[in-house]
């Protein structure tokens, strides 16, 4: 699991700095295959998507205008993932 974490926070970045040559859609797909696989963080899985959904969602305005709003939407998602990854490191 640790390493799907490690895979979107990876895209993440990438989709920060270049949104409109990645699509978030994929890593959204691998963390909801990972709710059904690993019930026992199923809340923090289900944030994570939260989190990346409203990236992804706010992409088309960090392209466009690069607002703070957008800018604070994949912030969110970052820290999400980071949190995700340390739970799994401890």
């Amino acid at each position: 699991m640790k390493e799907v974490l490690q895979q979107v926070k990876e895209e993440l970045e990438k989709a920060y700095d270049h949104p409109q040559a990645h699509d978030l859609d994929h890593c959204i797909q691998q963390l909801q295959t990972a709710l059904e696989h690993n019930g026992d963080k199923g809340t923090m899985i289900e944030d994570l998507i939260r989190s990346l959904t409203q990236a992804k969602n706010s992409m088309g305005a960090l392209e466009n205008a690069g607002d703070i709003s957008s800018a604070a939407a994949f912030g969110q998602a970052y820290n999400a993932l980071d949190q995700a990854i340390e739970s799994y490191i401890n």
